[in-house]
């Protein structure tokens, strides 16, 4: 890729993805058995395929299999901005689903996609992956996104799904204890459905359809209350974040904001503050208390004395 500098990265709890974001008026891949996702923001690029030709506009999802080089070059002499995912074939099948296997080696025949909920959460995949995560977190998102442009996009055959039953309430009840009595470790989803004993989508499956959560979901709830009580207690929010198994200050930041509409930071000031508050109330209250009851202990001792004393 040309043009501006291009991010490349690989998410912290994730070798077997690779990222890249920027802006660039061409690109060569030689995919030696690896799948790329990509999704274009902004500009356009024609690519070339063998004998295929494309026009890939701006918001379009491209999804390339290894099955043979491709290439691309800006469609009007600009540059193009794009987000992209790279996986290998073997990551690939770990990532997609404990039976990807049995699928074979998923072909996209059609690699233009225009389905809105692939995009949406192709961007939102890749923003998350952008920022700071836990393991659970980042493997949730990879997997059912990949799992979804599988079954949608390529020749694979798409298994019928299994009903609930008996057992699954089992694997569910393993998998949250697991998860109330561990929520300060970053725990895979692989790990969490081998507690579980189920495969990791069908674990997925379960926390929506039982908790309406998704595994991370439920995990980051078990991880805001003892935040909350250390930030009550006057922690900072670095240290209550990383107490409670949060990726980092602003991995907390994220999560805290978006479930109670405040920060980590203006929580424990305020508590503070109300707290302060109170404690003085309640200093008053019992001084009041004192002073009036002080005056009833007075007051029949006036009357005794003015009866002793009266004509």
């Amino acid at each position: 890729m040309a043009g501006d500098p291009v991010r490349i990265w690989r998410p912290a709890a994730e070798a077997r993805v690779l990222l890249m974001a920027g802006r660039t008026d061409r690109y060569s891949i030689e995919p030696r058995g690896e799948y790329v996702f990509g999704h274009i923001s902004a500009g356009a690029m024609r690519s070339r395929r063998g004998r295929e030709r494309r026009l890939v506009g701006p918001g379009s999802l491209v999804a390339w299999d290894p099955a043979a080089p491709h290439s691309g070059v800006a469609a009007e002499g600009g540059a193009w901005f794009s987000r992209l995912i790279v996986v290998e074939s073997q990551g690939l099948g770990e990532l997609a689903g404990d039976d990807s296997s049995q699928m074979g080696e998923p072909v996209f025949p059609e690699p233009i996609i225009s389905d809105p909920e692939l995009i949406a959460g192709f961007r939102r995949m890749h923003a998350e992956l952008d920022a700071p995560a836990t393991r659970l977190e980042t493997d949730e998102l990879v997997a059912t996104w990949l799992r979804l442009v599988i079954e949608r996009r390529s020749g694979s055959r798409r298994r019928s799904r299994q009903r609930l039953g008996e057992h699954d309430d089992r694997a569910l009840t393993l998998a949250r204890d697991y998860i109330g009595e561990h929520f300060d470790r970053n725990v895979s989803l692989e790990q969490l459905a081998a507690v579980a004993q189920v495969d990791k989508f069908r674990l997925i499956r379960l926390f929506r359809e039982r908790t309406g959560l998704p595994p991370h979901a439920f995990l980051v709830a078990h991880r805001i209350r003892p935040a909350r009580r250390l930030l009550e207690r006057g922690e900072t929010p670095a240290r209550a974040a990383a107490a409670t198994g949060f990726a980092d200050q602003s991995h907390l930041h994220r999560h805290f904001s978006r479930t109670l509409g405040i920060t980590p930071g203006a929580y424990r000031d305020r508590f503070q503050v109300e707290t302060r508050r109170h404690g003085r109330l309640a200093s008053v209250r019992r001084k009041g208390y004192s002073a009036n009851k002080c005056s009833s202990q007075s007051a029949p001792r006036q009357l005794e004395e003015n009866g002793a004393h009266g004509p």
